[in-house]
């Protein structure tokens, strides 16, 4: 937004849900393209690979996303969870998922 106000660029792409609630002064979405199919995927670690519903996994194991909105949604539906920030791309995020503790899934 910083660089449209600054005329740096002529636009942005974004995913909407990483718009803020509120457009500085000046700025307007200018397109909201067809979605494509919406639901998310869960990968568990393998210890948990019996598991088919999150509503089965233990009490306190661990999600990384680094969406708010997600863990809003999951935290909403599944309060014996709990949820970490993760962040890099996917290879990055299987890996951590891989070779570590720290994430059930």
């Amino acid at each position: 937004e910083v660089a449209l106000d600054n005329e740096t660029v002529d636009l942005v792409v974004h995913s909407l849900k990483d718009l803020p609630t509120t457009l500085p002064p000046g700025l307007a979405v200018g397109a909201v393209i067809a979605r494509h199919d919406p639901r998310d995927c869960v990968v568990l670690h393998m210890k948990h690979r019996a598991v088919t519903r999150l509503s089965a996994l233990p009490s306190g194991s661990v999600l990384g996303t680094s969406s708010l909105r997600r863990v809003a949604q999951l935290a909403r539906n599944y309060p014996h969870l709990r949820f970490e920030n993760i962040r890099g791309n996917l290879n990055t995020r299987l890996r951590k998922l891989d070779e570590g503790d720290k994430y059930d899934g």
